[in-house]
C-alpha cells in the first residue's frame, strides 16, 4: 500500500469518526434536550399544581372568611333583635295594669316559697297593693300547697322596680323583672349562639 493510500485510509478513518462523533453529538443533544422538556414539563406542571392548590386554599378561606363575616352581621343583627323585644317585652311588664300585675306576682310567689319562713321585698308601691286581700289570697293558695305561714313584706326595692326578692336564712333570691329579663335574655343569646355557630 503506498503513502497516497495510506493517507486516504486514515482520512477516511478520520471522516468517520468524525462522522461517529458528530450523530453521537448529536444523539446526546437530543437527549439533553428531551430530558430539559420532559424537566421543564415536569416542573411546569408540579408549579402549576401547586399554584392550582394555593389558589384553591385561598378560594376556601375566602369563602370561610365571607361566611364568618356573615354570621357576625346575622348573630348582631338577631342580638339587637332580642334586645329590642325584651326592651319591649319589660316595658309591657312594667306598664301591666295593677290586677294584671298583681296575678303575676302570686303566681311567682306561690312557685317561689317552699317554708313559708321567706321575707318578700319589693317595692313601696308594691308593698301597698299587696296589703289586704292580695296577702290574704296569697296566704290561702300557700296553705294549700302546704307552705303557709304568716307572710313578711318589706319594702326595699328601689322606686320603679318591679317584681320581689325573696330572702330565706341569709340567701336571696332575686326575681325582679330587670333580673329575670337579664337572665332569661343570656339564656337566649347562648341558645341563638348556639344556632348560628354550631
Amino acid at each position: 500500500m503506498g503513502l497516497e493510500e495510506i493517507v486516504k485510509e486514515i482520512e477516511k478513518k478520520a471522516n468517520e469518526d468524525a462522522e461517529k462523533m458528530r450523530k453521537e453529538g448529536q444523539e446526546e443533544r437530543k437527549t439533553i434536550l428531551k430530558k430539559a422538556q420532559e424537566e421543564a414539563l415536569r416542573t411546569r406542571k408540579e408549579i402549576t399544581r401547586k399554584l392550582e392548590k394555593e389558589a384553591e386554599l385561598l378560594k376556601r378561606e375566602r369563602v370561610i372568611s365571607v361566611r364568618v363575616e356573615e354570621k357576625k352581621k346575622l348573630l348582631a343583627s338577631k342580638r339587637k333583635i332580642l334586645a329590642e323585644s325584651f326592651k319591649q317585652a319589660e316595658e309591657e311588664l312594667r306598664g301591666l295594669g295593677k290586677q294584671e300585675y298583681m296575678s303575676l306576682m302570686k303566681r311567682l310567689l306561690v312557685s317561689s316559697i317552699d317554708s313559708g319562713d321567706e321575707e318578700i321585698v319589693v317595692s313601696r308601691r308594691d308593698e301597698a297593693w299587696m296589703k289586704g286581700d292580695f296577702l290574704k289570697e296569697l296566704e290561702k293558695s300557700l296553705e294549700k300547697k302546704g307552705t303557709w305561714k304568716k307572710i313578711r313584706v318589706t319594702a326595699g326595692l328601689r322606686e320603679g322596680e318591679r317584681g320581689f326578692i325573696l330572702k330565706k336564712e341569709g340567701v336571696h333570691l332575686n326575681y325582679t323583672l330587670s333580673s329575670l329579663s337579664l337572665l332569661l335574655r343570656e339564656e337566649l343569646e347562648i341558645e341563638v349562639a348556639k344556632r348560628l355557630l354550631g
